[in-house]
């Protein structure tokens, strides 16, 4: 396949006529993620924690200001779209554009790594007005790469993989075909012309621009790779903005040259139990499970999908409950999980993850800390116990940030994608949150956990 700019449709669109100050003004003033779940909009929004910027996740979309908003440098809005029609996920990230976009902030629409949801539609909606659409999904540190346009889990096209055949998926993951369909104007940026420096990079980027691109879909198979798209990209003049997974957000921030800043910290502290609720069905989420479960320092509740499904009718819904109660109320640690005994489809996991947060929302009072797998599970959890967002600490690993619930009660909060981490991920999040129990002490069969995942609160919050 040939290197050059390769422009896939030719669907004009208006041109984006506001202006930008600096980049460095813009990004110290502040930042807006556009995120279509939960998790995505916290693993995303995690990367500007690091320069010690005040950053908050909105849960409620169509909320007005805030204290929180009003202090908050980075904004990431969850936009609760991924299972969502085309049409309609599109106009809801076009309404979240108009009411939180304002002259001087740096774009970021974070899309799904593995390519899931609406983000095509959901770009198409807000490029006319935002510029150029610089798009790089890609996370390498998550084993997600992009080779010719075409999205890869590892080594395996994404449509080839259990989290695309699962949620039943169909088509091709090359990019500039899937904007294309969707009638945005695109150019394809190969990893050769990636490597061939910031400014030759930069240049090309300026030549799409002029001939009428929409959307630049650059390869990348490394860290250095995003490091380089960053660079280029951060100067340009021109209306532009970014769409990617927290990888590249990672590397903006470095682009920025903005100097992480000494934070002012205080310990985590946590009273009650640790709930951990594994809501996503997908495979890597188990094993982080089974693997955490196997510590032996906590309890297991399975829910079968067929009592989530029949909810408080089915006749074991109260005995769950009750199970679940009783252990709370002993400040007894609880791993749930949805049950798969029976056959589940992906396309359930919305349902199941509402009816997992309803049988577990009256027992909040109990619960000191919350670790919870897949955004749709986040969101049900949090909502059904009046959080309106998270105020971001910072990261356990790559991917899995650390945040404290906004609103009625202040806990603790640790998200991850379902298909993120390594088998140990859910063990280091528990451990992190374990370790901050108030009069805990290091257990000597476990040991303490990586000192990086040890949790600080920063006083601003």
């Amino acid at each position: 396949m040939s290197c050059s700019c390769a422009v896939f449709v030719f669907r004009e669109f208006g041109k984006n006529s506001q202006g930008r100050g600096s980049i460095r003004q813009e990004f110290m003033t502040q930042v807006l993620i556009i995120a279509d779940d939960l998790s995505g909009a916290a693993d995303c929004a995690s990367a500007f924690v690091k320069a010690g910027l005040q950053t908050l996740v909105v849960i409620d979309r169509q909320a007005g200001q805030s204290a929180d908003t009003e202090a908050a440098q980075v904004i990431s809005i969850d936009a609760d779209t991924r299972r969502l029609p085309g049409a309609e996920a599109a106009q809801i990230h076009l309404d979240i554009f108009n009411r939180y976009r304002s002259a001087g902030q740096l774009l970021y629409k974070k899309i799904d790594s593995t390519l899931r949801g609406n983000f095509a539609q959901e770009l198409g909606s807000i490029i006319n007005q935002a510029g150029l659409a610089i798009v790089a999904p890609a996370f390498p540190q998550a084993g997600r790469f992009t080779t010719n346009g075409q999205q890869y889990l590892n080594d395996t096209p994404l449509e080839m993989t259990e989290i695309w055949r699962g949620e039943g998926i169909t088509g091709t993951a090359h990019i500039p075909s899937m904007l294309a369909h969707h009638g945005i104007k695109t150019a394809s940026i190969c990893i050769n012309e990636i490597r061939q420096g910031a400014q030759q990079l930069r240049t090309l980027l300026e030549t799409c621009a002029r001939d009428g691109v929409q959307a630049v879909v650059c390869d990348v198979e490394a860290d250095d790779d995003l490091q380089a798209i960053a660079q280029a990209s951060i100067s340009l003049s021109m209306p532009r903005f970014w769409v990617g997974s927290a990888g590249l957000a990672n590397h903006l921030l470095a682009a920025t040259r903005v100097a992480a800043k000494p934070d002012q910290v205080a310990p985590v502290k946590t009273n009650g139990s640790i709930l951990t609720v594994v809501g996503s069905l997908s495979n890597v989420s188990r094993v982080q499970a089974e693997y955490l479960f196997a510590t032996g320092q906590m309890e297991r509740v399975d829910a079968p999908a067929s009592v989530l499904r029949q909810g408080q009718s089915h006749p074991q819904w109260k005995k769950l409950r009750n199970t679940l109660d009783m252990s709370l109320q002993k400040k007894r640690d609880i791993l749930i999980m949805i049950g798969i005994e029976d056959p589940v489809n992906m396309g359930e996991g919305l349902q199941l993850c509402q009816a997992l947060a309803l049988l577990i929302a009256p027992l909040a009072e109990h619960i000191g800390a919350v670790i919870s797998t897949g955004g749709e599970t986040a969101r049900a959890i949090l909502s059904a116990m009046g959080s309106t967002g998270l105020r971001l600490i910072g990261e356990i690993e790559p991917g899995v940030p650390l945040s404290v619930a906004a609103g009625i009660k202040p806990i603790p909060v640790i998200t991850k994608a379902g298909a993120f981490g390594s088998r140990e991920t859910l063990f280091r999040c528990y451990e992190t949150l374990r370790q901050a129990r108030v009069g805990s002490t290091c257990d000597t069969k476990t040991g303490s956990s990586d000192t990086r995942s040890t949790a600080l609160y920063r006083k601003a919050f």
